[in-house]
């Protein structure tokens, strides 16, 4: 259980809220601290820090331990984990290569990390209350599912606001 709070809370804790905080602090650029260059750096840890964690939870289920990594959510192993695992690489891949696109690409990485992780959070939320699955990779993967797309589309809109003012 200490594991999988760990995974589910601590990593995704550190990833998208005290890296871009430390990044602000100790940023050097020219535009530091004004409210367009603290929004782009959160909005970059949202999607590609969020897109690196969806590249590892990806590899996983392709991965030598998907068997384990299945049962942590309450599901059997079957070839579906493998489908899911290439999405969520996918999708992280998108994310974290905004880094170096963040035109059209970043809301492309954005809309396609909402319905992927939207889309898991519901299924989440059906297993749980439908079919009483409280595995703990099932439940505790809900608040970031639904969360995390939340944060990179406000913060996608605050840095395309910030793009038309003077």
């Amino acid at each position: 259980m200490v594991h999988d709070m760990a995974y589910f809370i601590v990593v995704p804790l550190l990833v998208l809220v005290v890296a871009p905080l430390v990044h602000v602090l100790v940023d050097r650029s020219p535009a530091r601290r004004t409210r367009r260059r603290v929004v782009e750096l959160w909005l970059l840890w949202v999607v590609a820090g969020g897109g690196a964690q969806s590249i590892f939870g990806g590899i996983g289920h392709i991965g030598p331990y998907a068997p384990e990594i299945a049962e942590g959510i309450g599901f059997a192993h079957t070839p579906f984990q493998w489908e899911v695992g290439w999405a969520d690489i996918a999708v992280g891949l998108l994310g974290v290569l905004s880094i170096w696109n963040r035109g059209s690409f970043l809301t492309a990485a954005v809309i396609a990390a909402a319905v992927l992780f939207w889309g898991d959070a519901i299924g989440h939320f059906m297993q749980w209350f439908g079919h009483g699955n409280t595995a703990p990779g099932n439940v505790w993967a809900i608040p970031v599912d639904v969360l995390q797309p939340l944060a990179a589309i406000g913060l996608l809109i605050a840095y395309r606001r910030g793009e038309r003012s003077p």
